[in-house]
């Protein structure tokens, strides 16, 4: 490659440096410049008389005296501050010295001084062509003009080292450089050469080349780039490596000086014009090495030095002037390149200098797209892939001339798996526009992991009717939804799809039956059908068979098999179960075909205590659909015995109207009531039989009294006299009968009672004569103290107090007593309630409430005292019975009841001999009561009324 093919770029910027007055720098006038270096912060040069001058960044000079005589070469040490320097303080007698500056120069100690002319055994001159350290200080080397390379190896270069000859050639040695490995390159006038291991005693040696270069026309690259050692023969540049010759580099001219800058060679060469004018100008040349362009050319005076420091290439000219070139800035370079659309040279340049190229290749593409490159613009665009925003780029494309460019794009995005559902969904709407079959295949096919949103793909290759590539798709990546939804939506394919749902989980098979059973039903009602019922049957976790009853709509039929193979398996299912079988038997039985098995289903399922149908639905289902024999069972199973007979009734049933009353007449008496009132309305003659035997069981049970009977019977005018004859005549017997025992009983009382009243006067007027000669307790003979009753009970006084709660209450009597005395205080709460229960229900919100609480308290109930010859008697004929009242007496004082206790249970309206109100036929109204006058001689008519103290004869 030849120079002019590199295109060529101002990317440095000229500047001659000036002193504070704006003059030329005068620093370096009038000396003869015979070495250079730069580092550390300095430029440093020297002059044939010994001095060296250190130039710091604001153009100051600092002048040491480092030879009496010349100062021939001088080596920066980069990361050291030492210097390493040649020269003479006697002509022709060459010393090496190895300044440490840190310290004064003046003292000695930082100083190493080697005689380089005791080195050579022959006599005569040594002339020093070049000197290198390597950047370790560890290995230092001197070129001669005789060929002869000198090595200082082991320990630090301040110190003493060994030194040996490494290499001796007919040429004189014009290059030395160690690279990063510490290998030393030899350029000599005819040849280049490298050495390995040059500290053992037989260093490796490579001939690398046999052409050769002038002095100060080699040097080492940068080590973090090529480190490659490079010459600069006439006409070209040579590259080496350790081991390799390295590239040739074309490059027209001969040059004086090369220098390495970031990455750049910098060359001078002498122009052309002034080869051929004699005139003295020199061209200098930096060459981009990383993106291969001429980054500045211009002209100079003739040049004495190429010096790099702080980030410039500094030049020293002819007549000492100095001259700095300034790089512009990466993005002020990439301005300039995209302003001459070198977009690729801007990238390239970004990219070496490690900034962002990202907008540069996206504003490539879009200089491309302008110049209606549009497939140049796609593929810089998919570069930009990760950093641009994809519709900025699909927005260019969206053009259907421009669909296979915005397809390239989108496959591009998925390849990265930077894709979202909306490329994908483009990306598949593209190939379909495309009708490109085999790359929609490929695209969704493909084996390699999944750069793509599936459940999207899917979307579009339904909507492109692409269905066999949908269902692999949902197939493949487990979309089970979306699989069902294609075989039964869009291929109508129901077989495979219950055939595919019956191999998935028992979740999802429930979640695809919720959502397409209907359709599969309509479509496959037997096999799916055989689906539910093995799906409620046979899973661990079943789901509850209620819940697809919604999906055999019109499907009685299937439906019925469906529940009943539950019923079959699952005896306790929920009764929404047994309820739905219920219902569809009943339909069927309107069907003349089917009713006489569908009846018998019914029944059967009503008469099986397993069933877990409700009641109440059914009983309603049996109402609805009209069978009898189902409501009979249902009421009978609930106790509804009163509907049962109605619907007997309703049908004429005789014989099952009696049936029932016999059955269940014990537990519920008015079903004989409302048989009677049946049969008493009918006019057959089966029907009066069966008048006579309900009057015989309500006469043994007192069920209702004969005035009722005689109305009920009388609604039939046709009802012979002869049914009631024998009811009414056993009837009056009875009445007679319990007359004349009231009569007696009435009798009876009234004596008693004259009875009661002549002891209670003798008691208030005669003494009292005790008679009884043993305790009542222990039964012994009674000794004094004594304790006598009114009551003619006897005690020992000591017995006594043993046993009495009270001292004026009898033992024996006492429990008596006490029992009448608070069924006489109930009496009196009762009558102050009287006034509270008035006031309650005036007051209340809602009286009917007040009235119902105080009932429900049972406030108003009578307590009620009898023995168990009365309780007996009692419960056979249910009078009411008089209790002859107990007198209680204390020592020396009695209490009376004040009224008789009645019974509160009263036989039915017309057995009570009492209950006329005249007093002819109450023996104990007022005027024939002994106990209802209040003039004082009742000793039971007032609760001040005491009987007085009379006296008490002891008789032993």
């Amino acid at each position: 490659m030849v120079s002019h093919q590199w295109r060529r770029f101002t990317f440095f910027s000229k500047e001659v440096i000036k002193d504070e007055n704006g003059e030329k720098w005068s620093g370096l006038q009038d000396i003869e410049i015979t070495c250079t270096a730069s580092g550390r912060g300095k430029l440093i040069v020297g002059d044939n008389r010994g001095n060296l001058r250190l130039i710091s960044q604001n153009m100051t000079v600092e002048v040491l005296q480092m030879y009496l005589n010349c100062l021939t070469h001088v080596v920066q040490i980069p990361k050291q501050n030492v210097i390493v320097t040649v020269g003479e303080d006697e002509p022709g007698h060459p010393i090496l010295r190895v300044w440490n500056m840190a310290p004064k120069l003046a003292d000695s100690n930082n100083v190493r001084v080697v005689d380089l002319t005791t080195l050579k055994k022959e006599t005569g001159p040594v002339d020093v062509t070049c000197v290198v350290v390597s950047d370790n200080m560890s290995n230092m080397a001197v070129g001669t003009a005789d060929g002869t390379v000198w090595l200082f190896y082991r320990h630090d270069i301040t110190r003493d080292q060994n030194y040996k000859v490494i290499h001796t050639d007919k040429a004189s040695i014009t290059g030395l450089a160690f690279n990063k490995e510490v290998a030393l390159f030899v350029a000599t006038e005819t040849a280049v050469h490298s050495y390995r291991k040059i500290s053992e005693k037989k260093p490796i040696s490579v001939f690398l080349s046999d052409e050769g270069c002038g002095l100060g026309l080699s040097l080492l690259t940068d080590h973090h780039q090529y480190n490659q050692f490079l010459i600069a023969p006439k006409n070209k540049f040579l590259f080496f490596t350790v081991d390799d010759p390295g590239n040739n580099l074309p490059m027209d001219g001969t040059r004086s000086h090369i220098a390495w800058y970031r990455g750049c060679l910098v060359s001078v060469a002498f122009a052309r014009r002034a080869v051929l004018k004699q005139d003295t100008i020199c061209d200098l040349t930096i060459y981009d090495m990383s993106n291969k362009f001429i980054g500045y050319n211009g002209t100079f005076p003739p040049v004495k030095a190429l010096l790099v420091e702080w980030g410039s290439l500094f030049v020293i000219g002819k007549n000492n002037e100095l001259y700095k070139l300034n790089e512009k800035g990466i993005q002020e370079k990439i301005e300039i390149l995209k302003k001459k659309c070198l977009y690729d040279d801007a990238i390239q340049l970004a990219k070496n200098n490690q900034d962002d190229h990202m907008n540069l290749i996206k504003a490539h593409g879009d200089h491309l797209a302008s110049k209606n490159d549009h497939d140049g613009a796609i593929s810089k665009y998919i570069g930009t892939i990760g950093h641009v925003e994809p519709s900025y780029v699909i927005r260019k494309f969206l053009d259907a001339r421009r669909i296979h460019n915005l397809t390239q794009y989108l496959e591009a995005l998925h390849e990265r798996n930077v894709a979202n559902q909306d490329h994908t969904t483009l990306l598949l709407n593209c190939y379909t526009k495309l009708k490109n079959v085999q790359k929609l295949e490929k695209f969704i096919r493909s084996d390699g992991e999944l750069n793509f949103d599936v459940e999207t793909a899917i979307k579009v290759c339904r909507q492109a009717t692409y269905f066999e590539d949908a269902a692999y798709l949902a197939k493949k990546f487990d979309q089970f939804d979306w699989y069902v939804h294609i075989q039964i939506e869009d291929k109508h394919d129901y077989k495979t799809a219950l055939e595919y749902i019956n191999g998935l989980p028992l979740e999802k098979k429930k979640e695809n039956v919720k959502n397409f059973g209907k359709q599969l039903m309509d479509n496959m009602p037997s096999e799916m059908t055989s689906f539910l019922i093995d799906l409620c049957l046979e899973s661990d976790d079943p789901p509850p068979p209620e819940s697809f009853i919604p999906l055999f709509v019109n499907r009685n039929d299937c439906l019925i098999l469906f529940l009943e193979a539950v019923v079959e398996h699952q005896p306790n299912a929920s009764s929404q179960v047994y309820n739905s079988l219920l219902e569809l038997y009943l339909r069927e039985s309107q069907n003349e075909d089917v009713r006489e098995k569908r009846s018998a289903q019914v029944v059967e399922m009503l008469q099986d205590d397993s069933a877990q149908y409700d009641p109440d639905h059914a009983l309603l289902l049996m109402q609805l659909y009209r069978l009898q024999q189902g409501i009979v069972i249902l009421c009978e199973k609930r106790g509804l015995y009163q509907h049962v007979l109605d619907c007997y009734i309703e049908n004429d049933d005789y014989k099952n109207i009696m049936e029932l009353c016999w059955r269940r007449g014990s537990e519920e008496a008015s079903l004989w009531i409302q048989a009677l009132r049946y049969f008493s309305v009918r006019e057959d003659v089966q029907s009066n039989k069966h008048v006579v035997e309900i009057l015989e069981y309500i006469e043994q049970k007192n069920l209702l009294p004969p005035l009722m009977v005689v109305k009920a019977l009388s609604e039939n005018a046709n009802t012979p006299i002869s049914v009631l004859m024998n009811y009414l005549t056993r009837h009056i017997a009875i009445e007679e009968e319990q007359t004349q025992e009231n009569e007696t009983l009435i009798k009876k009382y009234s004596e008693e009672a004259v009875k009661m009243r002549e002891e209670i006067k003798k008691l208030k007027t005669e003494p009292v004569v005790f008679q009884t000669n043993k305790c009542t307790q222990c039964v012994k003979k009674l000794t004094l103290p004594a304790v006598h009753l009114l009551c003619k009970h006897s005690w020992h006084q000591q017995c006594f107090d043993e046993l009495a709660d009270l001292d004026e209450e009898c033992p024996v009597c006492f429990h008596e007593n006490r029992q009448t005395l608070e069924h006489l205080r109930s009496l009196d709460q009762i009558e102050n309630l009287d006034q509270q229960f008035f006031r309650c229900v005036e007051n209340a919100p809602d009286p009917f409430t007040a009235v119902a609480d105080f009932f429900a308290k049972g406030v108003y109930n009578k307590p009620v005292v009898i023995d168990g010859e009365r309780k007996s008697r009692l419960k056979q004929r249910r009078r009411p019975e008089v209790v002859k009242p107990t007198v209680p007496v204390a020592r020396g004082r009695a209490e009376a009841i004040r009224e008789p206790i009645v019974f509160e249970n009263s036989p039915p309206e017309g057995n009570n001999p009492f209950a006329d109100d005249t007093p002819d036929n109450n023996p104990f109204a007022a005027e024939s009561n002994p106990f209802g006058s209040d003039d004082g001689t009742n000793p039971f008519g007032a609760d001040d009324t005491t009987l007085t103290s009379s006296p008490v004869e002891f008789v032993s």
